[in-house]
């Protein structure tokens, strides 16, 4: 029964990736001044679904919705990135990500230890980082700064594959809790490559 329900969670973070192709499809047509836009409403989706049952409810529609927003949003950080760092750089960059997350995940999976303790702790520090980076609209930081911002960004998102994958190892998981927890984890993945693109092109920046 277990291994089921951790199958399903597997199946819809694979349908969230193909909802997230779509996105960057649309991105290609979307004008750059709807980015922002876009991300406030991903942003405002991901809270009301976490504070709010009746967005739970609805979490399966809720979570492609924020998975095919996510790769509108995507598509122009991909042009920037690939840009700036180059293909080769930034697969490389997707491929540790991969590797990361993956690693992660097992560690989490696999460890005896139940880390629920973790979750307040990880979400204070989230809280922070997007705290940050709403500052970080109107302030131009330094790359230096941002080094340090997105290098302990990679560690958070880290941490938090291995706190997600220990909950869904050590809880039982509702038919209704599969779309939050395949979402979680979809989230860990971005948010980690995000961090690491962040990461490598500020510090090409910062030794030049």
């Amino acid at each position: 029964m277990k291994q089921q329900q951790f199958n399903k969670v597997l199946k819809f973070f694979t349908i969230l990736w193909a909802f997230t192709a779509v996105g960057l499809a649309i991105g290609t047509v979307i004008p750059p001044a709807l980015v922002m836009p876009i991300s406030i409403v991903t942003l405002v989706l991901l809270v009301l679904m976490m504070f709010s049952r009746t967005m739970r409810r609805m979490g399966r529609i809720i979570s492609i919705i924020v998975a095919t927003l996510t790769g509108i949003t995507m598509f122009s950080l991909l042009n920037f990135y690939l840009g700036t760092l180059g293909g080769g750089l930034v697969l490389l960059i997707f491929g540790t990500t991969a590797v990361i997350f993956i690693v992660a995940g097992l560690v989490g999976y696999f460890t005896k230890k139940d880390l629920s303790s973790w979750g307040n702790i990880l979400f204070i520090i989230l809280i922070g980082m997007v705290v940050f980076s709403i500052i970080a609209i109107f302030v131009n930081f330094s790359s230096f700064v941002w080094v340090i911002v997105s290098g302990l960004g990679v560690i958070l998102f880290t941490v938090y594959t291995i706190f997600d994958m220990n909950q869904v190892a050590k809880n039982p998981i509702a038919d209704e809790d599969v779309p939050m927890i395949a979402l979680n984890l979809y989230l860990d993945f971005i948010n980690l490559f995000q961090n690491l693109l962040r990461f490598v092109y500020n510090l090409k920046e910062y030794l030049k």
